[in-house]
C-alpha cells in the first residue's frame, strides 16, 4: 500500500521531525540547564538522531518533488538506507518496550516514569511514524534480498563503538556504569555472556530487517484483485 500524496507525506513528515527535535531536545539535559553530552552514548539518542537527519533530507526532497512534480505521487529516496533506518529505530521501541521498561517498573524502589514526552516521543512516537513512513507513502518492491545483512552493519558499529568508549570513556552517569545497557555490560555480565546477547540482538535485527524484506515484497493490490475475482465468481 502507498498513498500517493505528496503533500500528506510532507505534512506527516514535518509532525515527525518536530517530534523527533523535541524528544532530542527534551533527553538532551538543555531544559534544566544541565546540558548532558553523554545521552549521545545510548543507542536511543544516536537512533534518533538519525531518524532527524534523514527525515530531514527526505522532508526537503518531498517539497521540491511537491513543487516541482506534483502532489501526486510519492518521493524516492534512498530507499535502501531508508530500509535501514526503518529497522535501526524499530529496534529502539522494541528494546525499550519489552525489555528495558519491565526491568525499570520491576526495580526495588522503582519510581520510574514510563509515560512522559521525554521517554514517549523518542522511544515510541518516532519509532513508530518512522513504520508508518514507510508503510504509508513509500513505494515497495525496492529491497533486495541481501539488505537486511548490509543493515546490520548499523548495530554492529553502535556495538563496536560501546566496547570503545566503555575501555577509554569511563562511567556513564546516569546508569552508573561504562555500559550505557546491562545487558552489554562486560563488567556485570563477563564476555562471554555479552557476546552472547550481542549474537542474539544481532539475529533479531536480521529477522527484523527480513520482516520489512517481506513486506516489500508483498503485492496488495495484486491481492485485492485476486480476492476481488473470486467473490465476483
Amino acid at each position: 500500500m502507498c498513498i500517493h500524496n505528496r503533500l500528506f507525506a510532507l505534512i506527516f513528515r514535518i509532525l515527525l521531525l518536530v517530534g523527533c527535535g523535541i524528544g532530542l531536545y527534551l533527553n538532551s539535559g538543555l531544559p534544566s540547564g544541565k546540558p548532558a553530552p553523554y545521552m549521545l552514548i545510548f543507542y536511543t539518542i544516536q537512533s534518533n538522531a538519525l531518524c532527524f537527519i534523514f527525515f530531514s533530507l527526505l522532508t526537503v526532497k518531498t517539497f521540491m518533488d511537491l513543487k516541482s512534480i506534483g502532489i501526486k505521487g510519492s518521493t524516492v529516496f534512498l530507499p535502501h538506507f531508508k530500509g535501514a533506518v526503518t529497522m535501526t529505530i524499530a529496534v529502539t521501541f522494541i528494546i525499550y518496550h519489552f525489555v528495558l521498561v519491565p526491568k525499570y517498573l520491576n526495580a526495588p524502589n522503582s519510581n520510574y516514569s514510563l509515560l512522559n514526552w521525554q521517554n514517549v516521543l523518542v522511544h515510541y512516537f518516532v519509532p513508530l511514524a518512522a513504520i508508518t513512513d514507510w508503510l504509508v507513502f513509500d513505494e515497495k518492491f525496492y529491497f533486495r534480498w541481501f539488505d537486511p545483512i548490509f543493515w546490520l552493519l548499523l548495530p554492529i558499529t553502535y556495538f563496536i563503538f560501546i566496547l570503545i568508549r566503555a575501555k577509554l570513556g569511563g562511567i556513564i552517569e546516569i546508569v552508573k556504569s561504562p555500559y550505557p545497557y546491562f545487558f552489554i555490560d562486560v563488567e556485570l555480565l563477563g564476555w562471554l555472556k555479552v557476546i552472547k546477547n550481542a549474537g542474539l540482538l544481532m539475529f533479531g535485527f536480521l529477522v527484523l530487517g527480513y520482516i520489512l524484506y517481506l513486506i516489500d515484497k508483498i503485492n496488495i493490490s495484486s491481492y485485492r484483485s485476486k480476492i476481488s475475482l473470486i467473490l465476483s465468481k
